[in-house]
């Protein structure tokens, strides 16, 4: 079997790639904030946010549904469950505060609220990073660990 004949594997391969591409919008919108260029900011962590959404909903929840659905599914001895739900955690509490960020901010031509959130905008960047990371050693546990072997 190969390595992209399984749906899941092009599932969670297609949300990693969006993911890092989310990742590389973050950073483009730091760019822009350091640059001043704060509206333009605003867009590129709104469509952060926008494509982080579709991969929470197309990929990544349906996989949460599939895999904590049978027997065992909440084995706190097992380190990948309890990593899962650490991943899991985190990437809801940043999409959270990702979307309260956003829909805070709603395309304002009056930025000085936001320069408020600064704060928060760190903490929900460090809690989204924390998330990738721990879901890219999911991927690698349940996708590419598999290859090597």
């Amino acid at each position: 079997m190969s390595f992209f004949e399984s749906p899941f594997t092009v599932a969670a391969t297609a949300s990693l790639i969006i993911q890092i591409f989310v990742l590389g919008l973050l950073f483009y919108g730091f760019v822009l904030k350091k640059n001043q260029k704060f509206r333009q900011h605003g867009l590129a962590m709104l469509g952060a946010v926008v494509l982080h959404a579709i991969t929470i909903f197309a990929v990544m929840v349906p996989s949460f549904v599939g895999g904590f659905s049978g027997p065992g599914a909440f084995d706190f001895s097992n380190m990948l469950v309890v990593l899962a739900l650490v991943h899991t955690v985190a990437g809801v509490v940043a999409f959270i505060l990702g979307v309260v960020l956003a829909v805070n901010w709603r395309l304002r031509k009056d930025l000085k609220p936001c320069f408020a959130k600064k704060q928060l905008m760190r903490v929900t960047i460090g809690i989204w990073m924390m998330a990738l990371v721990l879901g890219i050693v999911l991927y690698w546990f349940f996708y590419l660990a598999t290859l090597v072997v």
